[in-house]
């Protein structure tokens, strides 16, 4: 057997044996595990193999890189993930989406800057590709989290923030930019959201703290007074810590109960 392809099996056998020392509390969560000259030492292998099995267990979720700083081990997945379903619910703040986020808060500062959006987004507000929207980007999370568990941008149209200068302030009062559209059309908002799952990039994985094996959930919700596009969302989330629930509706013409010409 060649050199590189004893590299090739030997660093998922090396991968295993740092997963072991992982399960087992060698090294804290929240702190770096040793860098790769020291695990090729503790493993007695090639610097490469060892590299390679940090990447592969990277690549897994189970560790997570955050460049310079090192490679850290990934919390343990909560043993309940956090349902969102088909329904926004409010309180005294404003609305939430998700029957687990009343408490939720941001995480760091939120920022808020003028430029274009992608083409899916200037499609869905109805703006020409290329045309300077209001983009606004915030993380939240649990109260006690330590790191977002979500990061969202907001994309509005700048005919909408001309006519709402406080849709661009840092504080938006209480209820945030629903509330204040709300309260300026005098009508009520209404959403649609789409769930697809792509691979995290490095934004992501970085705030996220996921490998870049781990997809995310992206939850695209298209706000509307009437007919009027006034904001679309774009939620992203680590897909192995979420989930999505609503209840399965028959349609009334196709799958009705009785059936036709069947028993009552």
């Amino acid at each position: 057997m060649t050199r590189e392809e004893s590299d090739r099996t030997g660093y998922r056998e090396v991968a295993a044996r740092i997963r072991a020392d992982v399960e087992a509390g060698v090294w804290p969560t929240g702190r770096p595990i040793p860098g790769i000259d020291r695990l090729k030492d503790r493993y007695e292998v090639a610097r490469q193999t060892a590299n390679r099995a940090v990447q592969h267990l990277v690549s897994e979720g189970l560790l997570y890189s955050e460049g310079r700083r090192g490679t850290f081990i990934r919390p343990a997945v909560p043993a309940r993930t956090v349902a969102r379903d088909r329904h926004v619910r409010r309180d005294a703040r404003g609305y939430f989406f998700g029957p687990n986020a009343a408490d939720w808060r941001g995480v760091g500062t939120p920022t808020q800057e003028v430029g274009p959006p992608p083409a899916d987004a200037a499609e869905l507000l109805g703006v020409a590709a290329g045309e300077p929207v209001l983009i606004r980007d915030r993380a939240i999370g649990p109260p006690d989290a330590s790191h977002p568990w979500q990061l969202a941008t907001s994309y509005l149209p700048m005919t909408l923030v001309d006519r709402l200068p406080v849709l661009g302030a840092d504080e938006t009062g209480p209820g945030g930019i629903y509330d204040r559209i709300e309260e300026h059309f005098g009508a009520a908002l209404s959403w649609e959201e789409t769930v697809a799952a792509r691979p995290a990039d490095d934004h992501e994985q970085r705030h996220l703290r996921i490998g870049a094996g781990l997809p995310v959930l992206v939850v695209t919700r298209v706000s509307r007074v009437g007919e009027q596009v006034v904001e679309v969302n774009r939620t992203r989330m680590s897909a192995d810590r979420f989930t999505v629930t609503y209840a399965v509706a028959r349609d009334e013409q196709t799958a009705r109960w009785p059936r036709a010409g069947g028993r009552d």
